[in-house]
Parts: C-alpha cells; sequence; structure tokens
C-alpha cells in the first residue's frame, strides 16, 4: 500500500472516531435529559440524531465484493457482494439489510403503540420480506412485506391491529422507503 494512501486512511479512521466520540456524548447527554425528565422537543441535542455506516467495494460489479461496517460495530467488515444479493453467497446484502431495518424499527414502532394504549407486550416478532424486480429503471425495491406476530396480555384483536396500523404508518423506516408496505398481523391469544 503507498504511504499517502496509509497516512489518508489512518486519518479517515481517526475522523471515524473523534465523530463517533462526540456522537457518543451527545446520546449519554440525551438519556440524561430524558432520565431527568426533559422534554425531548425543547432540546435540539434530542430532536436529531445521526448513525453512521460505511461500504468499501473492490472491483467490478460482477467479480467485485465489498465491505460493510457500522459505526456501533455490530457489523464490521462484513462481506457482500453480486453473489450474496442475486444469487447465492456468503455475507449480506443491501436488500436483506433494508428488510432487517424495517422489521426492527416496526417492532419497536409496535412496541411504543402498544405501550401508549396501556399494553406490555411480552414478545413482537416481525418478518419483513423485501421485494427486489428489475424494472425498466434498473433493480428496485417494489415491495416489503411485514409478518408480524405478537403476544400481548389482554389486547383485543381490534386494539392490536390498531396500533399495528399507526406503527406502519409512523415506523420511520417505514416512513424512508417509498414502496408499498404491507402487513399481516397476529395476535397470540
Amino acid at each position: 500500500m503507498p504511504f499517502f494512501t496509509f497516512i489518508r486512511l489512518t486519518d479517515d479512521l481517526r475522523r471515524f472516531q473523534q465523530a463517533h466520540t462526540r456522537h457518543t456524548s451527545r446520546v449519554l447527554r440525551a438519556a440524561n435529559k430524558i432520565l431527568a425528565g426533559n422534554d425531548r422537543r425543547d432540546d435540539p441535542l434530542l430532536c436529531h440524531m445521526i448513525r453512521n455506516a460505511a461500504a468499501l467495494w473492490k472491483g467490478t460489479l460482477h467479480e467485485g465484493k465489498g465491505t460493510l461496517t457500522t459505526e456501533s460495530g455490530v457489523l464490521s467488515g462484513t462481506q457482500y457482494s453480486y453473489q450474496t444479493r442475486f444469487a447465492e453467497g456468503i455475507g449480506t446484502n443491501p436488500d436483506e439489510l433494508i428488510a432487517a431495518s424495517l422489521s426492527g424499527c416496526f417492532s419497536m414502532a409496535l412496541s411504543n403503540e402498544l405501550g401508549l394504549s396501556g399494553f406490555h407486550p411480552k414478545t413482537i416478532e416481525t418478518t419483513a420480506t423485501a421485494t427486489l424486480e428489475d424494472l425498466a429503471a434498473g433493480w428496485t425495491v417494489t415491495h416489503v412485506q411485514l409478518d408480524v406476530r405478537a403476544n400481548v396480555p389482554d389486547a383485543s384483536q381490534a386494539r392490536f391491529m390498531d396500533a399495528a396500523l399507526t406503527a406502519k404508518a409512523n415506523c420511520p423506516i417505514a416512513r424512508l422507503l417509498k414502496t408499498n408496505i404491507s402487513m399481516t398481523a397476529s395476535l397470540d391469544l
């Protein structure tokens, strides 16, 4: 590796670590304010969050491969490639990560909606299935199916469905995606 490339990578890593430290400090201050009872809308720090992820791709589309790394470290050099996206291979792919993001975000939003209605869910299990289609404009996520199953003591099917539909509409990742999101939801009785 040329020396100037090494210096650039070292500088990039140092900037990433500094940004991570600043972000972690902001999150801890925000959490302390929430615990102290301050309304998050009164503090601009609590109304704004930044999350980071990085991708490194090497090579052509078909023969190349890449790695994904998240600020949290949950993904750290996680490999992805053409094979993991369009065939079978070891690693992840962007579409799978979108599905994971939506299922996690929706589950949290549903838990919140149920809590606001006075219910305390024991479990919420959400599977998101993203459909990727080759359209005239190119490959597009055209649909995401959410399949939700929950155990919520004392909740009726109607109250559960109301909470699930509200969560689907209010989930930040669902609002981000400009695609058709359908849902089936079942309550364990």
